[in-house]
């Protein structure tokens, strides 16, 4: 499901555990972001203990995704106490577009791989869900508003 595929890729930086980041791991600025800010912002985006609000931010479509993302968010918790860490293996940058390579790791062990990407809006990354589900094959069809 997204959730799971959400925090994706192989060893370039350090496992980020989702409860060792805070909200201001969201917030993603630099014109050629690293593995290591990219793997930061999904792992936070994860973190239960982050708002929705904040989440909402730094996704394309803002307000219009929050429905769909709120659903997502639901299982959310499992990823804190199963552990789970963001891993990216790689990051592609091309002007205000990105893609990242992303495993979960969950309880130890590498769960999925998926390529998340990003859209550059007034300066900051956000992700861009509709293609991150295309991505990760979601199931439903989630409608984040664009």
């Amino acid at each position: 499901m997204l959730a799971i595929g959400a925090l994706c890729a192989a060893p370039a930086s350090a496992d980020t555990t989702v409860r060792d980041t805070s909200a201001g791991d969201l917030t993603v600025t630099s014109a050629t972001p690293s593995s290591g800010q990219l793997e930061r912002q999904a792992a936070a985006f994860w973190n239960p203990g982050i708002s929705l609000d904040q989440k909402v931010a730094v996704s394309r479509g803002g307000a219009k995704a929050r429905p769909a993302l709120a659903k997502v968010m639901e299982f959310s918790k499992v990823y804190d106490f199963l552990s789970a860490k963001a891993r990216v293996n790689g990051v592609s940058v091309k002007g205000d577009t990105a893609t990242a390579t992303m495993s979960a790791v969950v309880v130890g062990f590498p769960a999925n791989t998926a390529t998340y990407h990003y859209v550059r809006e007034g300066g900051l990354w956000k992700f861009d869900w509709k293609a991150n589900c295309q991505s990760m094959s979601c199931t439903g069809n989630p409608n984040f508003g664009y």
